[in-house]
């Protein structure tokens, strides 16, 4: 029986950046939105540099779409830099174009959000 790809990378992740996201208010006095953004983007470079290990070893993949969801979510950041950085999905034109785009959108948001309060 095949494991479910929500389970082994989605919900981890989503995990992780919520624990960022308490840390960032807890300890850092971080905006809500700032925070998110940080943690968020903490926790996709790794699955990023994960999905690359698994496909020069030939394993268990993350899902493309968790991809796009961690960087629709305000990962974008992390994503380009792990596109850049590690060489991974940079031939498919759907991430060459919608992560950058998805980046800006996340920065905008972020400090919209922060110079809003």
């Amino acid at each position: 029986m095949r494991n479910s790809p929500i389970r082994y990378t989605l919900l981890p992740a989503l995990l992780l950046a919520g624990i960022g996201l308490w840390a960032g208010r807890k300890y850092l006095d971080l905006n809500l939105a700032i925070a998110w953004w940080i943690g968020i983007n903490l926790v996709t470079y790794p699955i990023w540099w994960y999905d690359k290990r698994q496909a020069r070893k030939g394993g268990f993949r993350v899902p493309e779409w968790t991809l796009h969801l961690l960087s629709l979510a305000g990962g974008g950041v992390a994503a380009v830099l792990a596109m850049r950085s590690l060489r991974h999905k940079t031939l498919k034109p759907v991430f060459r174009f919608l992560h950058p785009l998805l980046a800006i959108a996340g920065v905008v948001a972020a400090f919209g959000w922060w110079l809003y309060r």
